[in-house]
């Protein structure tokens, strides 16, 4: 089984600037897949801090959906296992490049891949959505699959209504059905992970945050509801626009949005690094006094790839 380069780590710990290098070096012969379950979604720029537009060329599974549009690790995997192929046939190297755990692991530990859908299961589910609310079928979920409710947010309809349609279409919990449905992954990851002491990453994070607001992120964020997109979507569950959603709905100060923003995406950074250190095989390199180290390990190991030595 073939390994794919893999380069994962928190929230502002470096990636993109780590990607920026890479181009300036290799150009059209890498390119990167996006590993991150916020910038798949169109209009969302500023606040999941995508590389800068004359980057994006060089990146897969950026701007894919719309913000009111689902997307789950299984497609995820999917995509990716029929992206790299095209990659390839293009004689450039793939790099997997992001910060979503979940994703890596429906890549590389194998998909759950779903049931036929019923298209009568479906639209009931919506239809008791619209007549009894997302309470409603959330209190049912936790009745029959309360290991999948206690990892979905009460209002985020779009895995709640999924859940529900899995289990009435096969009498079994989402749970046991992504077990017994599992299908092997077709790669194995070559895992190279970025860290900074955390004293550093916070204080990247919190320079990040404030700067997303000089750059933007009311704005983008207010043009977004005014495309219609409700502010309830989970898309807009984000760290950042939510913030900004209470701030634009009176509830909260600009300066409570920037603080509670920054606080957030500390917390989550560490939720990140909690998960990644689970990985198998991850090579660390501690980025904290600049990024020579890795820059040169990868640049080495890409060079070993071109010349099919790995």
């Amino acid at each position: 089984m073939r390994k794919i380069l893999s380069i994962l780590g928190p929230t502002a710990s470096g990636k993109k600037e780590i990607a920026k290098l890479l181009l300036d070096r290799f150009g059209e012969k890498i390119h990167f897949i996006s590993c991150d379950s916020r910038k798949i979604y169109r209009y969302m720029d500023i606040g999941t801090a995508k590389p800068p537009r004359d980057m994006r060329k060089f990146y897969s599974l950026l701007d894919i959906k719309n913000p009111d549009e689902a997307f789950s690790a299984g497609e995820f995997a999917r995509e990716v296992e029929k992206i790299i192929p095209e990659i390839e046939k293009n004689d450039k190297i793939p790099i997997i490049i992001g910060g979503t755990p979940l994703y890596y692991k429906a890549l590389f530990e194998g998909l759950f891949e779903e049931p036929r859908k019923k298209t009568e299961i479906r639209e009931k589910i919506l239809r008791r959505l619209e007549e009894e609310g997302i309470e409603t079928l959330y209190r049912e979920l936790k009745v029959v699959d309360p290991q999948a409710a206690s990892k979905i947010h009460p209002n985020d309809w779009i895995r709640i209504t999924r859940a529900l349609e899995v289990y009435y279409t096969l009498n079994i919990p989402l749970t046991e059905a992504q077990k017994k449905l599992k299908k092997p992954p077709k790669y194995k990851p070559l895992y190279i992970g970025i860290i900074m002491t955390r004293e550093l990453l916070y204080q990247k994070i919190n320079e990040r945050t404030e700067r997303m607001f000089k750059e933007g992120l009311v704005e983008e964020t207010r043009q977004i509801l005014d495309m219609g997109y409700s502010q309830r979507l989970p898309s807009l569950n984000t760290i950042g626009y939510r913030e900004v959603i209470q701030y634009l709905n009176g509830d909260i100060t600009m300066d409570e949005a920037k603080r509670l923003t920054a606080k957030k995406t500390r917390i989550y950074s560490r939720r990140q690094e909690y998960f990644f250190r689970s990985f198998d095989d991850v090579k660390w390199f501690d980025v904290s006094r600049g990024f020579n180290e890795v820059f040169d390990f990868l640049v080495t190991l890409i060079e070993k790839i071109l010349h099919e030595e790995v």
